[in-house]
């Protein structure tokens, strides 16, 4: 149970929006809120100025944005997971080249019987034909796919 008086608690809680909203502004201030995806656009709007286009929180149309079914037939969100897809595949491509390469040195040879490296490229090859098809796409609907800002494959 709270031991402090009602006026500690309710300046506590002023204190604690007071330092969210800091925050949020400085996601306007740099510019960054635009690459945020709309739910938290619309958090960030709420945090810094209490409004998202002149509507409030409780707003339907606001709320809907949240809704779980919503979010993944959101366009933003399709694109997410194609993105993640795509990374995913380039990964892979990554590997496949760097096993076949090894492979096709003759010093390695040994090394190619001995780590099953024919193997590891079947598996690597099955596995990005796997990654480039429909149903993996479909298997990566609930993630959160791949952030179009991050740049690292």
């Amino acid at each position: 149970p709270e031991l402090q008086s009602m006026e500690d608690y309710v300046d506590g809680v002023k204190n604690i929006v007071e330092a969210q909203q800091k925050v949020a502004l400085r996601y306007f201030e740099e510019g960054s809120v635009e690459a945020a995806i709309p739910p938290l656009k619309i958090l960030l709007h709420m945090m810094a100025y209490g409004h998202y286009k002149g509507k409030e929180l409780s707003d339907p149309v606001l709320r809907k944005e949240f809704d779980r079914e919503y979010v993944l037939q959101s366009d933003w969100y399709k694109e997410r997971l194609k993105l993640k897809q795509q990374k995913d595949s380039a990964f892979l491509q990554k590997q496949v080249q760097y096993l076949k390469d090894f492979m096709e040195e003759p010093n390695n040879q040994v090394l190619v019987k001995k780590m099953n490296i024919n193997q590891r490229l079947e598996t690597a090859e099955s596995r990005l034909k796997y990654v480039n098809s429909e149903e993996y796409l479909s298997e990566l609907v609930g993630t959160i796919g791949a952030d179009p800002l991050f740049k690292g494959i």
